[in-house]
């Protein structure tokens, strides 16, 4: 018997969110004074080259879940699921239904759920932003956990789970708001989750699912946002200008606010060697003594 065509859950209808695959980034030149190295360039290519392939991998990856209709699962096979996800390198993981709201207007999202999945950027290469050695840092964070996203995605298609994969280098969805919902952390000034574990530095990709997920574990993150209210050295410290003092809501009524003035971040991006100077500023984000 032939499979139904496979519909999706949400399709974004929010005209305050649109996505737009940061393309400029993949033509960054490197400043005067900053070429790299043969080896260091190689590396770096790679990260890009794989990135960009696993960003393409990961929208295939709601193919062949036209049989997929399990949804209940056990404590025990979150344990396990847990267990595989840290054993591939991923830090963090939290769970929250899918926001409509907050997917980007006109795609296609299948699976109701979320699991936010968050990997770390090592601060002894963040810490020397804007540097080479720091934009390599993001593009190895954006291709490991990009990859492991995939791998965790099929793994629940093969359990018999509708799921798709949204890779941390652009998603269906908005990732920050899904990782604040499934409590791993709080909305930052400059529009980054800060978790208590790595501050700003990490990188969030999301998997849809139609599995029953676990609730979300309750967090105090009180003191960590009197903190950040009180900071403000992401605004002080942006080499663009692009941290926004106030948040601006896109469209009334949306939900969606713009922390960053995107042409700002993207030039700074291009003129600062990927800059990253608001993950090394914020102290959140320090490794802990």
């Amino acid at each position: 018997m032939a499979s139904e065509e496979l519909k999706p859950t949400y399709v974004g209808n929010n005209d305050g969110l649109v996505f737009v695959v940061p393309i400029e980034l993949f033509r960054m030149k490197m400043s005067p004074g900053k070429r790299l190295d043969p080896e260091t360039a190689k590396v770096f290519g790679k990260y890009i080259k794989e990135t960009f392939k696993g960003f393409q991998a990961a929208q295939k990856t709601k193919d062949g879940n036209e049989n997929n209709v399990k949804t209940e699962t056990t404590p025990e096979f979150w344990q396990n699921f847990e267990n595989k996800a840290k054993e591939l390198g991923i830090d963090l993981i939290g769970y929250t239904p899918i926001d409509p709201n907050y997917v980007f207007k006109n795609l296609k999202i299948y699976g109701k759920n979320g699991i936010v999945l968050g990997m770390e950027m090592k601060w002894d290469k963040i810490k020397t932003a804007p540097s080479v050695d720091g934009a390599i840092e993001a593009f190895r964070v954006y291709k490991e956990l990009g990859n492991r996203t995939i791998e965790l995605t099929n793994y629940l298609k093969e359990q018999g789970y509708k799921s798709e994969a949204h890779h941390p280098f652009g998603g269906k969805l908005l990732f920050t708001a899904h990782a604040v919902a499934a409590n791993l952390g709080i909305m930052g000034r400059n529009g980054l989750v800060i978790t208590p574990e790595f501050g700003p530095r990490q990188r969030w990709s999301v998997i849809s699912t139609d599995a029953e997920i676990p609730k979300s574990v309750k967090r105090d993150f009180s003191e960590m946002k009197d903190f950040c209210d009180k900071c403000g050295a992401c605004i002080k410290n942006c080499r663009g200008g692009a941290v926004l003092e106030k948040p601006i809501e896109k469209v009334k009524d949306s939900g969606v606010f713009t922390h960053i003035d995107r042409p700002k971040c993207i030039a700074s991006l291009l003129n600062n060697n990927y800059c990253s100077v608001c993950l090394k500023i914020c102290s959140l984000g320090h490794p802990k003594k």
